[in-house]
């Protein structure tokens, strides 16, 4: 049976909360960096955006990706954080799962995180944060189908910015290293153009989930 993103994270953050209550207490301090990499899975939001004045709905599928962040401590208890990937990938679908084409993008992704538990004796470091993401897109494509339904040859869509959001947790291996979960909202909104005709505007806003590796120094 496949398990959906959302409850692959549960487990999985189940599971990294399980391994804290018998890890060492870990620390950040002021000043400390920290670089976590592992794989991320971006899942845009499920609804469709009607386009072209309702002639189509569109949305974009999901992609698994290698994904990466590096953070750096302003305070005991508060960090700075840009978050970074390989490119995506995903097909466009219309109404009906039919697939139309493919874009990729980059969503880098700057935020701000709070550790509400920071100075206590714990095993585990969990964190929330707020920021802003940014989502260049390109090599925007129409395959056969999507070229008939549209009655156009070239799909384009434009950069968005919006507010982004974070969850997550650190788990300490040693006093170096830790395991974690995070989770992401971004708001990603791109206007489509049809052959430089603008169609309207595609709503993606996704979650992206990530399981990681983390070292501070």
């Amino acid at each position: 049976m496949k398990l959906n993103p959302i409850r692959q994270s549960l487990i999985a953050a189940l599971s990294i909360s399980v391994i804290g209550a018998a890890a060492p207490a870990l620390a950040y301090d002021k000043g400390d960096t920290i670089v976590r990499g592992g794989i991320a899975s971006v899942v845009p939001g499920g609804s469709y955006s009607s386009v072209a004045g309702g002639k189509f709905d569109l949305r974009a599928d999901s992609d698994i990706q290698a994904g990466a962040s590096i953070s750096y401590m302003m305070t005991d208890n508060m960090s700075v954080n840009l978050l970074a990937a390989t490119p995506f990938e995903h097909d466009i679908e219309a109404s009906g799962g039919t697939n139309i084409g493919s874009t990729k993008h980059l969503p880098p992704t700057v935020t701000v995180s709070w550790f509400p538990l920071a100075g206590q004796d714990l095993g585990f470091k969990p964190y929330v944060g707020a920021g802003v993401n940014y989502t260049t897109f390109w090599d925007e494509k129409l395959n056969s189908t999507g070229k008939g339904a549209t009655k156009a040859q070239n799909l384009s869509l434009d950069d968005s910015v919006g507010l982004a959001a974070q969850v997550g947790v650190d788990v300490p291996l040693d006093e170096n290293w830790s395991v974690g979960a995070a989770a992401y909202y971004a708001n990603i909104e791109t206007d489509a153009e049809l052959d430089g005709n603008g169609i309207g505007t595609v709503e993606i806003d996704p979650m992206i989930y990530r399981l990681h590796v983390g070292y501070s120094f």
